[in-house]
């Protein structure tokens, strides 16, 4: 992620929209971190897969309380919190690319 400071930001503001249609732009005021400055595609990107996760989350729960009511319930122990961390990490790569 490209960082520049405000004072960059404002003198060239024509270049620093340029960049930021290139990748994100971190704005810096006093080197203290500010804002990110993101294009339109890469914001409805995310909001794409802050929707999908809404979804799976939703769909999850779902069919968390029909297991619970049918009686299909899992001890939470160590290894399956650890299975479960390994899945779900798997299934963030795979959405994020």
């Amino acid at each position: 992620m490209k960082t520049i400071s405000a004072k960059q930001a404002k003198n060239a503001f024509g270049s620093f929209l340029d960049s930021a249609q290139r990748e994100p732009v971190m704005i810096t005021k006093r080197e203290r971190p500010i804002g990110i400055f993101f294009s339109m595609q890469d914001v409805e990107a995310l909001i794409q897969v802050s929707e999908a996760f809404k979804k799976d989350i939703h769909n999850g729960i779902i069919s968390g309380i029909a297991d619970a009511e049918a009686g299909r319930v899992t001890e939470g122990s160590q290894e399956h919190i650890n299975d479960l961390k390994t899945k779900l990490r798997a299934r963030l790569a795979v959405a994020v690319n």
